[in-house]
């Protein structure tokens, strides 16, 4: 199993980034570790850990006295070197992902406007008069003000993330703030309309100005990274785990998934614990933490001189461990998943089936039709959220979904709480109906809107089963309305 970064390690490579670009030249003082902690929103001991491995490879100097100071010491052409080869290696992502943040992010942050207290009008307020925050930090505080009216941690998460990625490097270039002269002016008309919620006129400034991004790397790309893209091009990841060594969590889902498709069907026993160990390249311990997880899912049942037995999904709700923090936080993530979803999803799928050159809907259509036969009702939004994971135009979209799509898994646990297999088809009839007539009048607007409901009326159920379990944070989840009101 491959593991991701460290945190610490994603830290230092923004830091080096910025000291390679010339944002910090040598003898220059970098902020305090105690500032980049809270710029970058990571813990004091991450960022503390960045810059310790700054100062064994030499690049700053650090004492308690006078804090970071910059010592590589970069000519003119050496800074054009790194910038060059850096965009160049990320050509193809960073384009991508700067036309993927409208679809994924633009009624998230209207959302989270729409429903942003006064207090929080007046901290993003603040922000274009706070001089100490520099830019590509005055950026990242500005989203997560945005955000963090919604209670998700995984939404923040993998917004740090594509910050990281994107416009902490892009705007670590002084000269590419040219292209946004216009955020001073940008605020104050953003909380005008905030206060005076002019909810249509809001949301067309906010996806103006996400789509000027997109045009600002487009413009940048052809004017100033003139070396030809290497073979191997870095990509955009993201990991929906905190930490990154968390490698349990991810061999858990990998587990489940197989059980979940009948690879290791009810009844059979798992492979032993060293067997697995083997086969996924992890030790013996992770494999009994996941394994701990999986029982208390209820998924597995493990006995003395017998082995790891898969229990019968059906069972899986009065077998699975509720009081377990380890299942209350991936089932959490799994609500967390769903409210990303939710937010996302009716651009997404607009997006998606109205790509040209394909006949999307026609095979979507004879899909869901197939799919309606099974009597499932309750995959219906997994099948929806895998379609999206494998056909939208974007590949950061489709990271993303892929990610969310593995987060759904963790609903195992609550199959017996969402009444008879008569109870939940008739739940989801209407919806395959509705979809089903969209796609055949090719209505992809319709259907978006569909598929925006369904997602929203599982959010709203997900979570109530949630609080009743005493799931801590399924309440901070702010609830969206369909149609994104």
């Amino acid at each position: 199993m491959k593991n991701s970064p460290n945190l610490h390690d994603v830290v230092y490579s923004v830091l080096l980034t910025q000291i390679r670009f010339g944002a910090y030249r040598c003898a220059e003082k970098l902020p305090t570790i105690e500032e980049t902690s809270a710029q970058l929103h990571v813990s004091v001991a991450t960022a503390r850990c960045a810059y310790l491995k700054l100062k064994e490879q030499g690049y700053i100097s650090l004492s308690k006295n006078v804090g970071a100071t910059v010592k590589a010491n970069y000519t003119s052409q050496e800074t054009e070197q790194f910038i060059q080869a850096f965009f160049s290696a990320r050509r193809t992502a960073m384009t991508d992902l700067g036309k993927s943040l409208r679809p994924l992010f633009g009624n998230v942050q209207w959302v989270g406007l729409k429903s942003a207290c006064s207090e929080t009008l007046l901290a993003i307020e603040a922000l274009a008069g706070a001089e100490h925050v520099a830019a590509p930090y005055a950026m990242l505080e500005h989203l997560n003000q945005k955000y963090s009216v919604l209670g998700n941690s995984l939404l923040m998460r993998l917004t740090r993330q594509t910050f990281l990625f994107l416009h902490a490097p892009f705007f670590s270039i002084k000269e590419n703030l040219q292209y946004f002269d216009q955020f001073a002016d940008y605020l104050p008309q953003v909380l005008a309309l905030c206060r005076s919620k002019d909810w249509p006129a809001l949301r067309a400034v906010m996806d103006r100005s996400i789509d000027k991004l997109s045009l600002a790397l487009d413009r940048f790309y052809a004017s100033r990274i003139t070396p030809p893209s290497p073979e191997g091009e870095i990509s955009f990841a993201w990991s929906s785990y905190q930490k990154s060594d968390q490698l349990c969590y991810s061999l858990a889902m990998e587990l489940l998934i197989s059980i979940s498709r009948g690879i290791y069907p009810a009844g059979s026993l798992l492979p032993s614990q060293a067997e697995l160990a083997s086969q996924k390249g992890v030790s013996v311990s992770t494999v009994r933490r996941a394994l701990s997880l999986l029982g208390s899912v209820g998924a597995i049942r493990s006995a003395q001189y017998v082995g790891t037995r898969v229990l019968p999904l059906h069972k899986a709700t009065e077998n699975s461990d509720f009081s377990n923090p380890a299942l209350q936080r991936r089932l959490l993530d799994m609500a967390e998943s769903l409210h990303i979803f939710a937010l996302s999803c009716r651009e997404v799928s607009l997006l998606t089936l109205s790509s040209p050159g394909s006949d999307m809907a026609g095979r979507l259509c004879g899909e869901l039709k197939a799919r309606k036969q099974w009597r499932r009702g309750e995959v219906l939004s997994y099948f929806l959220l895998d379609f999206l994971a494998q056909n939208a135009p974007y590949q950061a979209i489709r990271t993303v979904y892929s990610e969310l799509r593995r987060q759904f898994f963790w609903a195992y646990a609550l199959r017996g709480m969402e009444g008879s297999q008569a109870q939940i088809n008739a739940l989801y009839d209407p919806y395959f109906d509705a979809l089903i007539g969209a796609l055949e009048k090719e209505d992809a607007s319709r259907f978006s809107a569909v598929v925006e409901e369904l997602a929203v009326s599982e959010l709203l159920r997900t979570v109530e089963l949630l609080s009743q379990l005493g799931v801590p944070g399924a309440n901070a989840l702010l609830l969206p309305n369909a149609a994104g009101a």
